[in-house]
This record gives C-alpha cells, sequence and structure tokens, in this order.
C-alpha cells in the first residue's frame, strides 16, 4: 500500500505540474497570510513558557481539576492551558517540550495529545465566525462548544482506567544552572521556527492534494464541503459559498473545527513522533471531538434556532472590545469552578 500510494503521488506530480505548482502557491500563501502570523507567537511563548520554568506557576491552580477529572499530574497544565487556547499544534509542541523535559510518562504525554489540540479562538472568531457568518458572537459560540467538547472528549479518551501515583508527582522545570534568558530565548526560537517550517510544509503538500482532487470534488453533490477533511481553511472557505442554511453551516463548520483536517492531524504527528510521543488513537480521537461538536451544536441550533444571540452581527466597535479574551477568561473561570464544586462532590 505504501508503495502504491508513492506510486500514485508520483504519477500526480508527473501529471498535472500545474495543479501542483497552483497547490504550492496556495499553500504557501495560506501560511504566510493566516496560519503563521496566528500560530508562531504560540509556537515562542509554548517554549519559553516550559523552558524558562514559568510553567511551574501554572501548576497549582490547575493541580486539582486535572487530577479529580483526568487524572494527570500537575506538569501536565502547560500543555492543556496552551493546546486549548494556542492553535494547532501547539497544544503537541508543548507535550512533546514537557515530554523531553522528563514531565511526565509518555503515555501520560498521550493522553494529553488525545485533547488538547484545538483551534485558537482567533481562528474560530475571525475565520469562521466573521469569515463565514459575518458575525463574531458565531465564531465565539462555536469556540465555546469547540473547548467544551474538548474538554469532555478528554473525560472519555484521557481518563486512566486507574489512578497512577503519577497524577500527584510533583514537577521541577528542567532549568539547566545559571542558564541565561538569551539562551532559553534562542532555544525557543529555534524550535518555533522548526515548527512554523513543518505546519508549512503540511499545509502546501495539502493544498496540492487539494487541487488534484478538486476535478473529483467538483462533480459529487457539495463535494466542496469534503475539502475541509483534507486541509482545514480552504474547507471554511469553500462552505461559505454552499447553498446551506446557517444552521446546517454552523453544524458542518463545528465538526471541522474538532477534527482538524487531515493537514492538521499530520502536522501534529510530525512534531510528536520524533520524540516517541505515541499517536495511535489520535486519529479516532479528533473525530470524535467533531462528532461531539456537531451534536452539540445542532442541539443548540434545534432548541433554538431563533433566540441564539450567535446568529446576529455585531458592530464594528463591539469587535474591537477584545471579546475573545474575555470570552476565553470566563470559560476558563467557570471551568475551574465547575471541577472545583465536582472534587467537592466526591469528597
Amino acid at each position: 500500500m505504501k508503495l502504491f500510494l508513492s506510486l500514485a503521488l508520483f504519477a500526480a506530480f508527473l501529471l498535472f505540474p500545474a495543479a501542483c505548482a497552483d497547490g504550492v502557491r496556495d499553500g504557501l500563501s495560506l501560511a504566510a497570510g493566516q496560519a503563521l502570523p496566528a500560530l508562531f507567537p504560540f509556537f515562542l511563548a509554548s517554549g519559553l513558557l516550559v523552558r524558562s520554568g514559568l510553567a511551574q506557576a501554572l501548576t497549582r491552580p490547575a493541580a486539582r481539576p486535572l487530577a479529580r477529572l483526568y487524572r494527570l499530574p500537575p506538569s501536565a497544565a502547560p500543555a492543556v492551558i496552551l493546546g486549548l487556547t494556542g492553535g494547532y499544534p501547539v497544544g503537541t509542541a508543548t507535550t512533546v517540550d514537557l515530554l523531553r523535559q522528563g514531565a511526565f510518562s509518555r503515555d501520560t504525554a498521550a493522553r494529553v495529545n488525545s485533547f488538547c489540540n484545538c483551534a485558537s479562538p482567533g481562528f474560530c472568531i475571525g475565520l469562521a465566525g466573521l469569515g463565514i457568518f459575518g458575525s463574531a458572537r458565531t465564531g465565539a459560540m462555536l469556540y465555546g462548544i469547540h473547548i467544551l467538547t474538548a474538554l469532555l472528549t478528554g473525560l472519555l479518551v484521557a481518563r486512566p482506567a486507574q489512578a497512577t501515583a503519577e497524577g500527584a508527582a510533583p514537577y521541577t522545570p528542567d532549568t539547566t544552572p545559571h542558564q541565561s534568558f538569551s539562551s532559553v530565548f534562542c532555544a525557543a526560537v529555534q524550535q518555533a521556527a522548526a515548527t512554523a517550517l513543518t505546519v508549512t510544509a503540511f499545509l502546501t503538500v495539502f493544498c496540492v492534494l487539494l487541487q488534484l482532487v478538486q476535478p473529483i470534488l467538483s462533480h459529487l453533490p457539495y463535494g466542496n464541503a469534503l475539502s475541509g477533511m483534507l486541509e482545514l481553511t480552504s474547507g471554511l472557505d469553500a462552505l461559505r459559498a454552499l447553498p446551506f442554511p446557517d444552521g446546517v453551516k454552523l453544524t458542518l463548520v463545528s465538526f471541522l473545527l474538532g477534527f482538524g483536517g487531515l493537514a492538521v492531524q499530520f502536522q501534529a504527528r510530525a512534531v510528536a513522533e520524533p520524540a516517541g510521543l505515541p499517536m495511535d488513537n489520535f486519529a479516532a480521537n479528533k473525530l470524535l471531538h467533531g462528532a461531539m461538536a456537531a451534536a452539540l451544536t445542532a442541539l443548540l441550533t434545534r432548541i433554538s434556532p431563533t433566540a441564539l444571540p450567535a446568529f446576529a452581527p455585531v458592530d464594528n466597535a463591539l469587535q474591537q472590545r477584545h471579546y475573545p479574551v474575555f470570552f476565553l477568561i470566563l470559560l476558563l473561570m467557570l471551568f475551574t469552578i465547575w471541577s472545583g464544586k465536582k472534587a467537592k462532590n466526591k469528597i
């Protein structure tokens, strides 16, 4: 099968050079115009957070919720928080950094990575909300559903059958004695550059594949809706032109955000596998995440298709009030309160 697929791709590259060239241009443009401006600062921030020891500050407030709900050690807090807020594949990159520092075992790293790879709030609000529906509120609601179903997915796939001693193990960051900030900064920049190059390469490759299969998709009924299964951003752009009701579009977008597309999943694999991070059930977990997000979105639109404020566009003044940051802080506060109450009930 590997030989067959390799020969098929080689033949496609030879027979359709114009389509491949268009795909390369689309991929590089997508990486430079949308992906890297949104993701590279988080790549750098995650590297600094892990290498400088600042990650230890996140372990104390997150220790109890992670232990009670997911049976994860406090050292998983940076990967969980950055994975839920930083965009694809910041969660995997942070998990790999922590794994290399010995913060937790490979099994624990795989459990963290099973649900902490999410779209960023800027991606959901800017591209999905404003780009497709013309509403920042729609994007904020999509992001809320996206994060909620990611946390629910973690309860189903990341919680081991039995608690282990590692769940309460303290974490001491790997801070080399007398290591200066310049050394930490240089290492974080180099790692961020390597991750950015990986993201760009996979975006480009999957844009080429999308160009090759586009003639097939164009002959299928609403075939363009399937392009998001390969590459998320292009798939969302294709959904915008489809003659679907807003409720159907919202459900499809919610599924694609949870699934992430094969390009996103291969980006995560490329970051994880050199470090020995297991990725056996990663695709199945992302499929579960997308299915749960779509089901919750469909339920909300079915219960109250007109009362949901998400479909109402907002003016430019409201969009400039840092609504995504406020929504994220509120979501994290509600999650902390809810997890704390659940822990007290169990006690």
